[in-house]
């Protein structure tokens, strides 16, 4: 059997290994190219880091982070925090540190309303079950070396405990067509659907906990 640990984020070598893993689980499961990581992770990670650290879980293995969860109990503040302190930021950021990242370029279109962001519409959707009935949320990823081993299971385990022992009523994710059917098997119905391109969607998933 082996010896898996889990715990919270110990500092910024943690938030290092997370990064990694954020980048190297990507695109379903799969990584991305050098050039995209550095913004990608910032993107993804970042917020988690600064504001919702004791909300972050690891998991180890040999004393190395294989697979990590980032999430907070009440997505509304978070995310309006998200916006105004990280993302207008960030906006800067794509046209300095980051500006050779193609995915700095397609932040700046969709944050600025110059192109469609499917993830937004998505969003808009179950708006209100947000507010309301699923006010936490969560993102899982494991290390690609470590699947099928119940890591990803037993973070989801171990957030959601803290969430009922803090009574929040819900928690709710996004993803898209592969995993979702993890998700399932874990309780989540989905809220609302949206295309991400032709023949691939995005699936707003929610887990009453009350």
């Amino acid at each position: 059997m082996m010896d898996i640990a889990y715990g919270k984020p110990g500092g910024a070598q943690d938030w290092e290994a997370i990064r990694g893993i954020c980048c190297r689980t990507a695109s379903s499961g799969q990584g991305i190219p050098e050039e995209r990581r550095g913004f990608f992770a910032e993107y993804w990670v970042g917020p988690y880091e600064r504001w919702a650290p004791d909300w972050t879980h690891t998991a180890r293995h040999d004393g190395k982070v294989i697979g990590y969860l980032t999430g907070c109990p009440a997505t509304a503040p978070f995310v309006l925090r998200r916006h105004f302190l990280h993302r207008w930021p960030l906006l800067w950021k794509s046209l300095g540190v980051f500006k050779e990242s193609p995915d700095a370029r397609a932040f700046r279109r969709k944050f600025l309303g110059l192109e469609a962001d499917p993830a937004r519409r998505l969003a808009l959707k179950f708006l209100g079950a947000v507010l309301t009935i699923y006010p936490a949320h969560l993102h899982v990823n494991v290390d690609p070396a470590f699947h099928g081993k119940g890591v990803g299971r037993r973070l989801m385990d171990l957030f959601i405990l803290r969430l009922r022992e803090e009574r929040v009523p819900g928690v709710h994710l996004v993803c898209g067509d592969g995993p979702r059917g993890f998700y399932e098997s874990l309780g989540f119905r989905e809220l609302a659907r949206g295309e991400l391109k032709a023949g691939a969607a995005l699936h707003a998933m929610g887990l009453l906990l009350a």
